[in-house]
């Protein structure tokens, strides 16, 4: 597998379970008095924890930002919540806080309607502190220059733990005097760096960047210096000094209508760095500057290393205007960077195609049902797949509101493969409604994905697409129950949800209690799964293989499904 394919795979992971946080938090239905709560204690060692603010963050309006702080005895109650799934957080930036390092310290409860939960504890410990001074190469401080670190073994190798999110990232960055100070960090062996790698495109360097250099004074992490930082101590005087800026290029040319040859103003570009893994050529993400081609059709690409990219023309923003005739897309176009800037490039740009069709809905003749149609948003995400011997991901994306009679159209789109989803703004409106089916002749079936992507064809637009949407009112509700240990922190557990013998339709994330609960879900026979994720560069030991049931779903009707996970299985 490809750094690109795992990077892709990752990627996807991601995105469900972000897209799942979303709706189910605001998907489930709500307690007009919000009668629920929940409580519990917080600890530092054995000694209780007052004065700790508990933030408790959800999508229901009335409880977002909403903050209570402990008693003398650590504890802490949040009432007047409905039904919904919540984050509980300590604030406590000077501690090390339990709770998946991907998704930020704190507990997710799944909540249901007029339940008081108890026993929400948290068990803080004192975070560590690393702080030095970074310097150029006449001693003179580095000023704004963001710091580095991540975990290792006990001999420099990287660790399979994983950092908690930072909540202050200014911390990380050196003050005027070239001085960093980061607190709340887990006790463990560091390595600590400052500087960019070559070819990082995340920021535009116009004026050069420092190389990577880590503590002490080497830009080869496996000879970098090894930090060692107890429970709640302080490691100073860690300090880096850096080699001369790196010389960065600059890139020119201009974008033109493909078939007048006309320059093109306003035209939104992008550039990514190719790359190669064994004999396969590809660029693993793009980059835009944000500014569009100036009046003449020009564009200007800024601190560049030597390398080969690619460059093209990109419309990276959605747009309801099925006729926006401003968005454009072009083929990559290479070039190499060696010691010099280069110029005159030319982007021959076309104008972007449409999709449109019909949403026709399944299960249901409710009107009310129906007319929620119209708060819904159909999508298009387009992948064009490999262009010519370099395999390029340059996707771009439409949408299109649905019209009383299904009808829609999405606009600025480029060739490729579209993947098409119907979404809300909120979750309360597009729960119940999911896509069955989508019907075109020009419908292609990708293994990796559940729905079949609509070929769009160099310089023909697509209409007659049916997109068949179910609504259902079932409801699954279970609980994950882990015996003979516990899960890593930088795990979680998913529940997937799929016809028998397809690919899954829908996913929730297990909450910190083992519960999970699934809404809206169309009558029928579904297949119901564990899906285990770790965010360790390895699964660990004893990780617990997936379990599946079958069970029934009827409108109206909750099913209750138990998996027991025995982490240690040769006991």
């Amino acid at each position: 597998m490809t750094g690109l394919t795992r990077a892709l795979c990752y990627s996807s992971i991601l995105t469900a379970i972000i897209l799942f946080q979303s709706s189910s938090a605001n998907g489930q239905s709500a307690d007009a008095k919000g009668t629920g709560s929940i409580s519990g204690r917080v600890t530092i060692g054995d000694k209780p924890a007052p004065g700790i603010v508990m933030a408790v963050s959800g999508l229901n309006q009335q409880v977002s930002g909403r903050q209570v702080t402990t008693d003398a005895d650590g504890r802490f109650r949040i009432d007047g919540l409905n039904a919904g799934q919540f984050m509980i957080t300590p604030i406590a930036p000077l501690y090390v806080l339990p709770g998946s390092p991907m998704f930020g310290p704190g507990k997710s409860i799944n909540l249901a309607s007029g339940e008081s939960i108890d026993g929400i504890d948290f068990k803080l410990t004192k975070g560590g502190v690393i702080t030095g001074r970074v310097t150029n190469p006449d001693g003179h401080p580095v000023i704004e220059e963001r710091i580095s670190f991540f975990l290792v073994d006990e001999q420099g190798r990287p660790s399979r733990q994983q950092l908690p999110r930072m909540s202050n990232f200014q911390m990380s960055q050196t003050d005027d005097r070239g001085v960093y100070r980061i607190f709340g960090l887990p006790a463990g062996h560091y390595k600590v760096s400052v500087g960019d790698e070559a070819g990082r495109m995340a920021v535009l360097r116009s004026t050069g960047y420092y190389p990577k250099t880590y503590y002490r004074d080497t830009t080869d992490a496996n000879h970098a210096s090894i930090v060692d930082l107890s429970e709640g101590g302080e490691a100073k005087n860690i300090d880096i000094k850096l080699d001369r800026r790196a010389v960065t290029f600059t890139v020119t040319g201009r974008v033109v209508d493909a078939d007048s040859g006309q320059p093109l103003p306003g035209v939104q570009y992008s550039f990514g760095l190719i790359q190669k893994s064994q004999n396969e050529s590809y660029v693993e993400g793009s980059t835009s500057p944000g500014t569009p081609t100036n009046t003449q059709g020009q564009f200007r690409l800024e601190g560049l290393d030597p390398g080969r990219y690619v460059v093209f023309a990109s419309s990276s923003r959605f747009t309801l205007d099925p006729n926006d005739t401003s968005k454009f897309y072009s083929d990559p176009v290479n070039f190499e960077v060696i010691d010099s800037d280069v110029t005159n490039l030319e982007i021959k740009a076309q104008r972007s195609l449409s999709l449109s069709g019909v949403v026709v809905v399944e299960g249901t003749t409710d009107k009310n049902v129906l007319a929620r149609l119209s708060r819904l948003r159909i999508t298009a995400s387009v992948n064009p797949g490999p262009s010519a011997d370099i395999k390029i991901i340059v996707g771009n994306g439409g949408t299109s509101t649905i019209n009383a009679d299904g009808s829609f159209q999405i606009g600025g789109l480029r060739p490729g493969r579209a993947q098409i989803n119907v979404v809300a703004f909120t979750a309360a409106d597009s729960t119940g409604f999911t896509i069955s089916r989508i019907e075109h002749e020009l419908a292609v079936q990708n293994r990796d994905i559940l729905l079949p992507e609509i070929e769009i064809q160099r310089g023909h637009d697509v209409s007659d697409v049916r997109v068949y949407v179910s609504y259902g009112t079932g409801v699954i509700r279970g609980q994950v129950k882990i015996e003979d240990g516990t899960l890593p922190s930088d795990s979680l557990i998913l529940i997937t949800l799929s016809r028998e013998g397809s690919r899954p339709i829908s996913q929730a994330r297990v909450d910190s209690r083992g519960r999970f609960v699934i809404k809206g879900i169309p009558a029928g026979t579904y297949e119901v799964e564990t899906q285990f994720i770790s965010f360790s560069r390895l699964p660990p030991p004893g990780f617990p293989r997936p379990q599946k049931q079958t069970v029934t779903v009827a409108d109206d009707t909750e099913t209750e499904v138990l998996f027991t996970l025995n982490l240690n299985p040769k006991n």
